[in-house]
């Protein structure tokens, strides 16, 4: 089986290389090159990239935010999950910290 046709387009791996593209050979290389630990610190920055040009993009559309509530929105964006921390989820979500 050719593992690049996935045959169920709602699996989540296939729709994660779609949105990812082709990956190129050189790079694949350079991450099997890399210890755990140096692809963790990676994907870390990625993540903190992620979140900081989530976090600045919320600030220019709304920059009279609390600074509460643009942390909902950020985690909202990065969680991909837009109820977090609404009115009908009081008391199942805590506030995240995010700097």
């Amino acid at each position: 089986m050719d593992i690049t046709q996935n045959q169920n387009p709602s699996d989540p791996i296939e729709l994660l290389r779609q949105r990812l593209g082709r990956l190129e050979p050189q790079q694949i290389t350079a991450w099997r090159r890399m210890s755990p630990a140096q692809r963790l610190e990676l994907a870390f920055q990625a993540y903190q990239f992620a979140l900081e040009a989530v976090r600045l993009t919320e600030r220019r559309r709304q920059p009279n935010l609390s600074e509460e509530e643009l942390n909902w929105r950020v985690t909202r964006r990065m969680q991909g999950n837009q109820k977090l921390g609404r009115a009908e989820n009081a008391g199942k979500n805590i506030p995240p910290r995010v700097k």
